[in-house]
């Protein structure tokens, strides 16, 4: 216990007070000191990158730049007999597929300046009067019958004599799937499908 008091007695000097204050004061200001330097260390990053992304925002004149303009306007090559409808137009419940894919068609226009011809003499003439339903066809929706009725395709018989290069144009014609045609069969459905008599 004597030990002990003497060894607080000494930590009450003077001297050791003296030690004590000036390793505090020198812990303080080394301690203040690296606060600061952090401190302004980050308020420079902070500067430095706002400046970045500030000149990131700035309007540079750009020079040498290819400028494409493209125009979506309706398809105003339509037969007289079908109805046009606008993409301001709100269809009501009793649409008809015509009016569906008349909607459709008008919503882009696609231009091709070498757009092949099908070869009518080979597949035959359809009859517009007296259609078939195509639908009945795997692969073929209303929107692909009324593109193929469009190109002039009406009938079984029709679709029964295409040959590989009436399937491409077909294709290109109603901007198909390429191959689309062959993997669904269309031209065996359509055999089968012709009226026996």
């Amino acid at each position: 216990m004597n030990s002990l008091n003497n060894y607080i007695d000494q930590l009450q000097t003077p001297e050791f007070i003296g030690v004590f204050a000036l390793m505090l004061s020198t812990f303080l200001i080394g301690y203040l000191f690296g606060y600061f330097l952090e401190k302004d260390k980050k308020r420079a990053l902070i500067n430095r990158l706002k400046k970045e992304v500030n000149t990131l925002r700035s309007s540079k004149k750009i020079k040498n730049i290819d400028v494409s303009y493209h125009q979506v306007r309706p398809n105003t090559h339509t037969q007289p007999d079908k109805q046009v409808v606008t993409p301001q137009t709100t269809l009501i419940p009793n649409t008809t597929k015509k009016t569906i894919a008349t909607k459709a068609r008008t919503e882009f226009v696609k231009y091709s300046h070498n757009k092949p011809v099908l070869d009518f003499k080979s597949i035959g003439e359809g009859n517009p009067n007296n259609p078939d339903s195509l639908t009945q066809i795997n692969g073929i929706g209303p929107y692909i019958e009324q593109r193929l009725n469009d190109i002039g395709i009406y009938n079984y018989s029709q679709i029964s004599k295409l040959q590989l290069k009436d399937i491409g144009i077909v294709t290109h014609l109603i901007d198909f799937f390429p191959g689309r045609i062959e993997a669904d069969n269309w031209v065996e459905q359509a055999t089968d499908l012709i009226p026996t008599s």
